[in-house]
């Protein structure tokens, strides 16, 4: 009797929470985030193509962000933002580069998710510089949407959190952003689609701060960041270096610095998205067009020719103009009328054409001006000792010697 009654109160009591406003509103919120982001989401994997990305410098304005001895926050990665955009543009034209702010101004952290979502971006970078109560605190570090997993990453996304607290209506704004059980779901919903896509792009910006910037890996981390909950897409957080510590704010100051830092991200931005494009490749391989079809090599051609042996250089430059899912003959007619055109295989099904194979990093530029009426998507390469490579490392090794 007692154990009937018992269980009647519980399914009472459940039944009043089910029908309950608090519970209603949480389940619509959650079917919508569904519907809204998921469903998107699957539709538009099989189609994944990185033509749009979201540059976004931390603070800005009223909001300096983290104090240094000599300098702020929002001014170093302002700089630092506008570097890897201009990078971009000249190395990718059909890439459309949006900035959420391009000047010293306060821009509300959810309009910075907003800003990506209309633009329908396919990746978002957001730049921050950080700090530590322990001044020896030394490092780069990149983070993606989850849980923080220690007390360390938490006081990071506190850090850069802050912000919404000098926000007009910000309790209304932000409502959604607690630490409640409902919350964590809404963020899986959203950023769990996008994580393996984010973590692989984290962990190409931290490999090139090692090699590019020789800075300090702190790893790739997970957090709560309000900018990066609003998003859509791949997004990520990157935490520069600390301009807590003194040595590592001269090094964020400099412009020295600052180049090596933006063409460190440059760089993962060029990895990333060649793995995106030789997975499209190799995705459309058994649906070849027209023109590749009628122009597929049944005979071996060799890929890429090998350097003259009167060659000293062991850096080249060049610019890539096409690329294919079959092979395709390396005749003008097959690509505008343009000569010694080298074909490169760099996947089972993947190939890359070349022109303009030089020493000169000037001359591939001149090469790249001239092509890209032709070739809208064409942009310049580095071979080194024979392979391609992203252009930043091939220079980095031309400074080198």
């Amino acid at each position: 009797m007692a154990v009937g009654f018992f269980l009647e109160y519980q399914m009472g009591f459940l039944y009043k929470f089910l029908i309950s406003k608090i519970f209603l509103e949480r389940l619509t919120i959650l079917t919508c985030c569904v519907v809204v982001f998921i469903f998107p989401v699957l539709a538009q994997e099989k189609a994944e193509v990185l033509r749009t990305v979201v540059i976004d410098a931390g603070h800005g304005g009223k909001d300096a962000g983290a104090p240094g001895l000599h300098s702020k926050e929002k001014d170093i990665v302002l700089d630092i933002s506008l570097r890897l955009g201009e990078l971009i543009r000249q190395q990718y034209p059909a890439v459309d580069v949006v900035f959420t702010r391009q000047k010293d101004v306060f821009v509300d952290l959810s309009k910075r998710g907003d800003i990506a979502n209309k633009a329908q971006a396919n990746l978002f970078i957001s730049i921050h510089a950080n700090a530590n109560p322990k001044k020896t605190a030394f490092g780069s570090e990149t983070y993606v949407m989850g849980n923080s997993k220690t007390e360390e990453n938490m006081a990071v996304a506190k850090l850069e959190n802050a912000v919404i607290l000098i926000e007009d209506d910000y309790t209304e704004r932000y409502e959604g952003f607690d630490n409640s059980t409902e919350s964590y779901i809404y963020f899986s919903l959203v950023q769990n689609a996008y994580l393996n896509q984010s973590l692989s792009f984290a962990a190409e910006v931290q490999e090139q701060f090692k090699t590019t910037a020789s800075r300090i890996d702190r790893g790739v981390k997970q957090a709560n960041f309000v900018v990066l909950w609003k998003t859509a897409m791949p997004s990520v957080l990157i935490e520069v270096g600390f301009i807590s510590n003194e040595e590592e704010e001269k090094y964020l100051m400099s412009k020295a610095g600052k180049e090596q830092l933006a063409l460190s991200i440059f760089n993962a931005f060029c990895s990333y998205k060649s793995k995106i494009d030789e997975r499209n490749a190799a995705s459309s391989a058994s649906i070849p067009s027209r023109e590749e079809e009628q122009s597929e090599i049944r005979a071996n051609t060799p890929p890429v020719r090998p350097a003259p042996e009167t060659q000293s250089h062991t850096v080249e430059f060049c610019v890539q103009i096409a690329t294919s899912a079959k092979p395709i003959e390396t005749t003008p007619y097959n690509f505008k009328k343009y000569k010694e055109v080298e074909r490169i295989q760099s996947a089972p099904n993947f190939y890359k054409y070349i022109v303009g194979r030089t020493s000169s990093y000037d001359k591939a530029q001149d090469t790249w001006k001239k092509v890209r009426a032709d070739f809208k998507d064409a942009f310049i390469m580095g071979i080194v000792n024979g392979q391609l490579t992203p252009v930043g490392d091939a220079l980095k090794k031309v400074n080198r010697e």
